[in-house]
């Protein structure tokens, strides 16, 4: 039960982490701010240009993947005849959301995922092993062919990651967590300067992020993991578990919020980086606070309760409570 709840713990708090460095992203992205930037705005995107632009989706990708094998792997021990159905229609459910979010931030990843992850199922029943290969060998293609290419690649990682207990059982794996740590860690630097070098030559900016972004992703992983071996550190982190446990409400809400604070406060070409910046971190606070408080009364938050629902049904929904 130990290793359990810690398992959980540490993907919570991954998805946390992650939906901290997409809402800086996807505030840039939604609105379009001013070009006459100041000296603090050039300091914030060369920060944003190393540390987040195009990490933290990849972190996402591999937590879906992970996702993917637990949500097979329960529903098959839960005594549920055909667990593939089910997991295409949360895949459905997904869509619809997707579609609908789509409308307000154009090029949102719900929709990706939920058609990609269609191309997951047939792996769910191969040995780890040839799991964990076609992962690398598609993840290392994603380099060359974008961001899609990669997003696949690391669903079938996470899938991996699951087959093996990675997240059950972290101290098994712990040589293998850290020798990966540092190798990632060792690459950031030149993997970043190929990315400068792509961008600079070919203009391929997809392609470019892709291979900046892989070995930032793989460390923020990694680190992150190790690191939850720790009670302490699981106690410090447990706000931004709560922030993880409520990942989807909490992603579509910042969308909302950001579309709300732009139209209020006439953003469009006018915004710096740094407001931006700011903003978006005072959101991420407010989310923090607000998804700590309805954890403690209820079990999921309103867009998760709706997608399980939809999911299983509520007469299945009410036997597992």
């Amino acid at each position: 039960m130990k290793n359990m709840v810690k398992r959980i713990i540490t993907l919570d708090v991954l998805r946390g982490f992650a939906l901290m460095g997409i809402i800086f992203i996807n505030i840039r992205q939604m609105v379009f701010g001013t070009m006459e930037f100041n000296s603090l705005d050039l300091q914030i995107i060369r920060f944003l240009d190393v540390a987040v632009d195009h990490r933290f989706f990849v972190i996402f990708s591999f937590l879906f993947g992970v996702g993917f094998q637990l949500f097979l792997s329960r529903a098959e021990a839960k005594g549920e005849s055909k667990p593939c159905l089910l997991f295409l229609r949360r895949l459905f459910i997904l869509f619809l959301i997707g579609l609908v979010h789509h409308y307000f931030q154009p090029g949102e990843t719900l929709l990706i995922y939920a058609v990609i992850g269609l191309i997951l199922l047939p792996f769910y029943k191969l040995k780890s092993s040839f799991v964990l290969v076609a992962g690398i060998v598609v993840t290392l293609a994603g380099l060359y062919l974008g961001p899609i290419v990669v997003t696949f690649g690391m669903f079938l990682l996470g899938h991996w990651s699951g087959l093996i207990g990675l997240f059950q059982n972290p101290s098994r794996y712990k040589q293998g967590l850290r020798i990966t740590q540092v190798v990632s860690l060792l690459l950031i630097i030149p993997m970043y300067f190929a990315q400068q070098s792509i961008m600079n030559s070919t203009g391929a900016l997809d392609v470019a992020l892709a291979v900046g972004g892989l070995p930032v992703s793989i460390f923020y992983v990694t680190t992150l993991t190790l690191l939850m071996r720790h009670g302490v550190v699981q106690k410090l982190l447990a706000p931004l578990a709560s922030l993880g446990r409520m990942a989807l409400t909490n992603y579509l809400m910042q969308t909302v919020i950001i579309l709300m604070l732009s139209n209020l406060l006439d953003w469009p070409g006018t915004v710096h980086v740094s407001t931006q910046m700011i903003a978006a971190a005072a959101i991420l606070l407010l989310q923090i606070i607000s998804s700590t408080l309805i954890l403690k009364r209820f079990r999921m938050g309103p867009v998760e309760y709706l997608w399980r629902l939809g999911t299983y049904g509520r007469q299945r929904m009410l036997k597992q409570r």
